[in-house]
């Protein structure tokens, strides 16, 4: 039997068709979903773009705003430009392109004064694409809105930390072994050079670059004949402490390194052994540019070292407000025992040999121009809270109490300055020690222009004027670029004396050399060899300028039981030892990062950011 034949053309036309068109629909939705990738990743880069140049915004604005702050130091500006800021009322507006990538706009929208030292700023940027280039954000261009809060600060200064700390080039020459010992770290704001000895340094030493300097410095710590300075182990030190200085590092008594107790007791104690703990140096170490270190060259931290703002004391108005206004805010001390001096104003008081009495000299917490104040051994100088000067201070003998002064322009030391009731750091029980050195005298000495030290009328080239003049003294730039000179103590400012010539007394010095030696610290009716030099300062040491003189011209040596924090030190002796012990009191400590005592030492600017986020 026999089929007929059938055709397959029809079919296999159908087939194509189909296939071709699943080709298509399958092509039609690969490019739909490509290009919906393509918008995808348009929108991402362009929300990328856009929170770049919202970012940019914020860090130009708050840049320029801690640029400004950091170098004045002060609420005064930031009050009078910002006060009043709202979203409705942008203050400080700034914007800013960046070629090829959009437009930020970014303004303060929020500006609240938090307390004394603190103010609080809300800043807003916009990010944004300009498409049409008309210099304006319109409704349909993309964007991004970013705030910002950061809070600025008038904060303690770290430089507090250190028994000797200068703002330029540190420098110890001529001393070796024990004609030098320093109890205390040290630290510079520059090279740190040890020339003619190694002298004794039961501490750290801080050397750091420096490019506003001129010419600028390195950041090294630099040891003639040799890589460190000498040290004492800690049973050394251990067997020689006195009641100045801190204690050494005791394990069964200050805990093991990391311990609780140890956190505590961290702050005031020496240890001989550099190491790291929670990722900080404690004790002794050398630190520069190369990084960390120990006294033997083991390396703890490769990280270099960088410098500290120092505080500025340009303003006087800021302290003449800060001394009229200031009280007592303690109402009892650690132990809760009353305070009585609670809620009183700053006073001091010295006293008045031919009227056989104690006299009040200041107004409100000020003196108008220029005085001397002598405090004799049975009849101190009596001090409570900060004290503003308008020119000179002039000032030797005992001292009783706490506070600051502040000098308008030269602070002179001229004899002795000594604790009716010094501190006593030693112990077992920290509680004990901290609630008895609370009370303890503390005294302040912060100059707007410099603090000399010794009989100005026998200033002479070299010692000590070719420290306190160029080249010595060297010049620098401030953040904004501007230069400041190096100090020259041979200039004349507006007083028509010499920069490191008193305003007080005579114009040829004689009062200053008066002062220097026929005062009767004793009231014994004999004036000794120590009550004509200077051979004790028990005191804390802030200048704006130079920190220096001639020292020890008694044949006695020098102990400094605080600090000396200058831009440029001077400091000249005529006889030795040198002894240099910290006083860990003006500390901030790391239980509540409050110092033990708050004599009101200046302040520097400081910056936290509290909050960050998306607006829109």
């Amino acid at each position: 039997m026999r089929g007929k034949r059938r055709s397959n053309r029809g079919s296999t036309l159908v087939t194509t068709l189909i296939m071709s068109g699943l080709a298509i629909v399958t092509a039609t939705a690969y490019l739909e979903m490509a290009t919906q990738d393509l918008r995808t990743a348009s929108a991402r880069l362009r929300e990328v773009a856009t929170m770049n140049l919202a970012e940019a915004g914020l860090n130009a604005l708050s840049q320029d705003i801690w640029r400004e702050f950091k170098i004045n130091q002060r609420f005064i500006l930031l009050d009078s430009a910002l006060t009043g800021a709202s979203p409705t009322n942008p203050r400080r507006v700034m914007n800013g392109v960046l070629v090829g990538v959009g437009n930020y706009t970014a303004s303060v929208i929020g500006y609240q004064q938090v307390d004394t030292y603190t103010r609080r700023l809300t800043l807003r940027s916009v990010g944004w694409q300009d498409r049409n280039n008309n210099g304006a954000l319109d409704t349909n261009e993309p964007r991004q809105v970013l705030d910002q809060t950061i809070d600025l600060a008038l904060s303690r200064s770290a430089v507090f930390d250190y028994a000797y700390f200068v703002n330029n080039y540190g420098w110890m020459y001529g001393f070796d072994n024990e004609q030098l010992v320093v109890n205390g770290d040290m630290r510079s704001n520059g090279d740190f050079e040890f020339r003619d000895g190694r002298p004794v340094i039961n501490g750290s030493v801080i050397a750091s670059p420096n490019e506003k300097l001129t010419p600028r410095a390195d950041g090294r710590i630099i040891v003639e004949g040799g890589t460190a300075p000498r040290q004492w182990d800690n049973a050394t030190y251990a067997s020689r402490q006195n009641q100045f200085m801190r204690q050494a590092y005791n394990s069964s008594l200050h805990g093991a390194l990391g311990s609780n107790t140890f956190n505590l007791w961290r702050d005031y104690l020496y240890h001989a052994e550099g190491t790291m703990v929670n990722n900080t140096p404690f004790g002794a170490v050398l630190a520069d540019v190369n990084g960390t270190r120990r006294f033997d060259g083991t390396v703890l931290d490769n990280r270099p070292t960088s410098e500290l703002v120092l505080p500025d004391l340009n303003d006087l108005n800021y302290y003449i407000t800060l001394s009229r206004t200031w009280r007592d805010s303690r109402p009892t001390f650690s132990d809760g025992t009353a305070n009585p001096n609670y809620n009183q104003p700053a006073s001091i008081e010295v006293w008045n040999p031919s009227r056989n009495r104690y006299e009040r000299v200041d107004t409100n917490g000020v003196i108008n121009g220029s005085i001397a104040l002598i405090g004799y051994r049975d009849k101190p100088i009596r001090i409570r809270g900060p004290i503003t000067v308008t020119e000179d201070v002039v000032i030797r003998g005992y001292v009783e109490g706490q506070g600051t002064i502040y000098a308008g322009r030269n602070v002179h030391i001229v004899g002795d300055i000594v604790y009716t009731n010094p501190p006593d750091f030693r112990g077992t029980n920290l509680n004990t020690i901290w609630n008895t050195n609370e009370r303890k005298d503390a005294l302040g000495l912060a100059a707007r222009g410099s603090i000399m030290m010794g009989n100005t009328r026998q200033f002479r080239d070299p010692y000590p004027l070719r420290y306190m003049t160029p080249p010595f003294t060297r010049g620098r730039y401030d953040d904004n670029g501007n230069w400041i000179p190096p100090f020259n103590a041979l200039e004349r400012d507006y007083t028509g004396r010499m920069r490191y010539q008193s305003a007080y007394g005579n114009a040829d010095q004689s009062t200053i050399e008066q002062l220097s030696l026929n005062v009767d610290i004793d009231r014994n009716g004999t004036i000794t060899a120590d009550e004509r030099g200077i051979s004790r300062i028990d005191a804390i040491m802030f200048t704006n300028f130079v920190g220096g003189g001639n020292l020890a011209t008694d044949g006695l040596g020098l102990t400094v039981n605080g600090t000396i924090i200058a831009k440029d030190e001077a400091m000249v002796l005529y006889s030795l030892p040198l002894r240099f012990n910290y006083d860990w009191r003006i500390r901030e400590r790391s239980l509540d990062d409050n110092p033990l005592i708050n004599i009101e030492l200046p302040r520097v600017a400081s910056a936290r950011r509290v909050a960050w986020q998306r607006a829109r």
